[in-house]
């Protein structure tokens, strides 16, 4: 009996499996495991370690018979029933990294800000330069605007009509992220960061967040900035910034605790 294969028999099989990967991707189990061994997740919980403090209402002094109606409140500490603090920013820090092809291909096209009930929804969000537009609408019967800096980037000031809309180009990543205000309606406030990987998570209401899909086998960097007080400076983080090898799997920071005299004006 004899381990050889002719060259028919060969051929065949080489096209078989290429057909299986162009038709949907469908590697064998062993070829999908050992991939997935390849990227890792980070996960943690942000905590406001004390009593949630009440939201201060803001000044409502323009466009009042549209805006005047809704309860609008200060977003730059946002806490949970279950004491989890949201809009948190967590980022690679690394000016290179690998980025996984599965999130490359899956990368939303757009990213939305929304002028809704006379504020910005979401009021925190990330971008990817190099795969992503930012989409500005005005949902709102009035006028609006859309005012931000990037460092080093174009500035934008933007005039939207009622029903408009507009598409912006950032050019240039960022180390923090970039404030968004709106010149008619001052109280209304976002942050957006711009990076050049996806590599990017902020906090849910909950505390939770997800980085997905993260290199494995090397230590990275990563960047924890929250706006009311900028980097999250901990005993453990110094500037906000903490180093960790990623593996396989779920990585788990847990819960990160965070005393309320960080966060006083």
């Amino acid at each position: 009996m004899t381990n050889r294969i002719n060259r028919r028999q060969f051929l065949a099989g080489t096209a078989a499996a290429a057909g299986g990967f162009a038709a949907g991707f469908h590697a064998p189990a062993i070829l999908r495991a050992a991939a997935a061994d390849n990227w890792g997740d980070l996960v943690g919980r942000f905590v406001y370690d004390g009593t949630a403090p009440e939201r201060k209402k803001l000044k409502v002094d323009k466009d009042i018979e549209c805006c005047g109606k809704f309860d609008i409140r200060d977003e730059s500490l946002m806490v949970g029933d279950d004491n989890g603090l949201a809009n948190v920013y967590v980022y690679v820090r690394d000016r290179r990294v690998d980025v996984c092809p599965e999130l490359a291909e899956s990368v939303e096209k757009r990213v939305t800000l929304d002028n809704r009930d006379c504020i910005f929804k979401p009021h925190a969000m990330a971008i990817w330069t190099d795969k992503q537009e930012f989409y500005i609408v005005n949902s709102d019967p009035v006028a609006q605007n859309v005012a931000f800096s990037p460092l080093g980037d174009t500035p934008a000031n933007i005039v939207l009509a009622v029903a408009a809309n507009a598409t912006w180009k950032f050019r240039r990543a960022q180390s923090i992220p970039v404030p968004i205000a709106c010149n008619y309606h001052p109280w209304e406030s976002a942050y957006i960061l711009p990076r050049d990987n996806p590599y990017v998570a902020i906090s849910a209401m909950d505390g939770t967040f997800r980085i997905p899909k993260l290199p494995v086998g090397k230590k990275l960097e990563f960047q924890a900035w929250q706006e009311r007080v900028g980097y999250l400076d901990t005993p453990d983080w110094k500037k906000g910034r903490f180093e960790m090898e990623i593996k396989p799997g779920v990585n788990d920071l847990g819960a990160v605790k965070l005393p309320p005299k960080m966060f006083e004006k």
